[in-house]
């Protein structure tokens, strides 16, 4: 099952949107930035150094970016859906 590490207020917001409309279940881990500072919290930053979100884990991999994560799901779990036609011209 993929594990989302979604902190509030962040771009992770669209991996949920996606996960959703593909209907991928998934497991959402929940952080709260410092309401002082708007920094991550230490949990999150052990599991990203940076301390951003959104990250995914699918098994033993894990992304963070969101473009990257997006690309990866579309790719990976999507099933021909969202995607664009490999037949479609380029621009």
């Amino acid at each position: 099952m993929i594990i989302v590490h979604h902190l509030n207020n962040s771009r992770s917001q669209r991996i949920l949107w996606l996960l959703e409309e593909l209907a991928i279940p998934y497991e959402l881990k929940c952080y709260q930035r410092d309401p002082k500072t708007n920094l991550a919290p230490p949990e999150l930053k052990a599991i990203n150094a940076l301390g951003k979100s959104p990250v995914i884990e699918d098994g033993a991999q894990k992304l963070i970016e969101s473009s990257a994560i997006i690309d990866y799901l579309i790719r990976r779990h999507g099933d021909g859906r969202l995607q664009p036609d490999p037949s479609t011209p380029r621009l």
